[in-house]
């Protein structure tokens, strides 16, 4: 199982159920990251949240979705190229990934 720090559309399970054809399990509390910023990014015509390092005193909520190991290549494809996947700690100490722009 691999954990993702989500601040977008990936913790929704009307998107899940639609991409992925069922839902992930989703840690019930909120989690946070501080030291990054969203920006909006123009990708295919539709403006898209994307996380860049950002100044230390931001945080931004999102939740721990856990993907199934072997999905992981299907959520990659689905974050699409102008993301990378990387390793982070939340502010409650989950050792988890984020999509980050590339």
């Amino acid at each position: 199982m691999i954990k993702i720090f989500s601040y977008g559309t990936l913790w929704d399970p009307i998107i899940q159920k639609s991409v992925f054809g069922r839902t992930f399990d989703v840690d019930n509390d909120m989690d946070f990251i501080s030291g990054w910023d969203i920006i909006k990014v123009k990708m295919c015509g539709v403006y898209y949240n994307v996380m860049i390092v950002g100044d230390k005193s931001s945080v931004i909520m999102g939740a721990i979705v856990n993907i199934p190991d072997e999905l992981i290549d299907l959520v990659d494809e689905y974050e699409g190229k102008e993301y990378k996947r990387i390793s982070i700690k939340t502010m409650t100490g989950n050792d988890c990934q984020v999509y980050v722009k590339r």
